[in-house]
């Protein structure tokens, strides 16, 4: 099925102030999309992105994924969904820096209990990368180790792909690289493509646009023809 769909998704912290990161926030994302969240730095994209990824959970309302409530799951069945139906990637690349390249792509098939055949030389080699198994993350350039984080979300096969301002920490030409390499992947395969960015040129690749504003869905678009500023 690969879909997600999120009612009435609320979320706050705290309780003496309560502090309100979304409200009422309610959506259908089918498989195979590429979906991209905008909306001002605090209105609640990245909230909303965790929520749909299983990362954080409701105050009130539900997700689910291929659909089942993600809430009635426990802890155990939750971490479970996401190492094998999901891949995440950061800002912040978040590779392992004790473990070489090949070593970080290796992690999730060891977690799957995947065999790893030839599949990370195959990954290195789809994303530019093949002469670099050996090196360290802290050796490579920002957008090298964007690929490298790109690689091990995909290496195991995911349904679903959660991109949280990806380009941040890149260049334009790199930014760029990154963008149409995820989407190109992710769409090869039919995955479905989560993505919160601030960068305006992804806008025009999305199936289904999502505009938060002060924790509220303010547009869906299904279409790139909106020309909404994030």
């Amino acid at each position: 099925m690969a879909d997600i769909a999120f009612d009435s998704l609320t979320r706050w912290y705290g309780e003496s102030p309560r502090r309100q990161v979304l409200n009422g926030v309610s959506g259908h994302i089918r498989g195979g999309e590429f979906v991209v969240v905008v909306g001002r730095s605090g209105s609640g994209k990245s909230t909303l992105l965790n929520l749909l990824g299983g990362l954080d959970l409701p105050s009130q309302g539900t997700v689910r994924v291929d659909g089942t409530d993600i809430a009635t799951l426990k802890d155990a069945e939750l971490t479970a969904l996401r190492r094998a139906r999901m891949g995440f990637v950061f800002q912040a690349y978040n590779l392992i820096p004790t473990l070489s390249v090949a070593d970080n792509l290796r992690l999730p098939l060891s977690l799957n209990g995947l065999a790893e055949g030839d599949r990370i030389d195959k990954w290195l080699e789809r994303v530019g990368l093949s002469d670099r198994a050996d090196a360290w993350p802290d050796t490579l350039s920002g957008g090298e180790q964007q690929r490298v984080a790109i690689a091990r979300a995909l290496i195991h096969d995911p349904a679903f792909i959660f991109a949280d301002e990806p380009t941040g920490n890149l260049d334009l030409e790199n930014a760029e690289r990154i963008v149409g390499l995820l989407d190109g992947l992710c769409r090869e395969a039919g995955r479905t493509l989560i993505m919160v960015t601030h960068a305006h040129e992804v806008v025009g690749l999305a199936d289904q646009l999502l505009t938060i504003r002060d924790g509220r869905l303010v547009e869906a678009d299904a279409g790139t023809s909106t020309g909404a500023t994030p």
